[in-house]
């Protein structure tokens, strides 16, 4: 799935996106392009990208959504810049171009759509819904969308943008520790209906421990772990939810 996000944002997303805004440009100019069709169009076809993980039942948090984002983001932001890249060699402009959109672009894009990920996260573990949850995330990613490229891509906005990424990834490495600790704290409770020998019940409560445990069984087994693994999680996420 995290590959279907990827090529989703690489492939459908940067096709009808340049289409919208080709056809918004020639009628009501670049800056039309720029600072409404770009930002709308790019946000909501990548927010179709993550509300599909959620439809095939890959989200159940945040945390997850956050990740799906990141990934749809990224494919988005690859495409872009090989197109940007391309055009910049032909207008002998590429160290500017590289600089701008090569160190910075590639962390906006999965920037954006983050927030739509982390409320459709939200709304799948609360059991509301996602379409809603991603129209009130794709407010501010629109915003901030639109703000960046009204900025001219100029080197103030850029680290004003890095400064918040910082945080934000501060934000989801949180998210992650709790995700672990509630698991921790509801696998005793979960262990006797779900029979969970002692070695997985000391291993899922530990990332470290799991990944070890996962390294230790031979290939054949990693996709029955890995299932009963997602399982566990998925309990401990819907019991919070109840």
């Amino acid at each position: 799935m995290r590959w279907n996000a990827f090529l989703w944002g690489a492939g459908i997303s940067v096709l009808v996106a340049r289409i919208a805004n080709e056809i918004t440009a020639a009628v009501f100019g670049v800056s039309a392009a720029l600072v409404v069709s770009a930002p709308v169009v790019e946000e909501i076809m990548k927010a179709l990208g993550i509300l599909g993980a959620a439809k095939r039942r890959h989200l159940d948090s945040p945390l997850d959504g956050a990740v799906y984002a990141g990934y749809v983001g990224l494919g988005f932001a690859m495409v872009e810049n090989v197109i940007y890249f391309s055009q910049a060699i032909i207008d002998d402009d590429l160290g500017l171009v590289f600089v701008l959109r090569g160190l910075f672009s590639p962390f906006a894009h999965p920037f954006f759509a983050l927030w739509v990920g982390l409320v459709i996260g939200a709304a799948v573990r609360d059991g509301r819904s996602r379409r809603a949850a991603a129209v009130r995330g794709l407010l501010p990613a629109i915003a901030l969308h639109a703000a960046w490229n009204a900025s001219g891509l100029n080197v103030v906005f850029a680290f004003l943008l890095l400064g918040h990424i910082v945080l934000f990834f501060v934000m989801v490495r949180r998210l992650r520790r709790d995700e672990v600790a509630l698991v921790r704290s509801r696998l005793q409770q979960l262990a006797f209906a779900n029979n969970l020998s002692p070695v997985e019940l000391d291993a899922y409560g530990d990332l470290r421990a799991t990944q070890r445990l996962r390294r230790e069984l031979p290939r054949k087994q990693r996709p029955a772990f890995d299932e009963r693994r997602v399982m566990i999680t998925k309990l401990a996420l819907q019991e919070r939810s109840l």
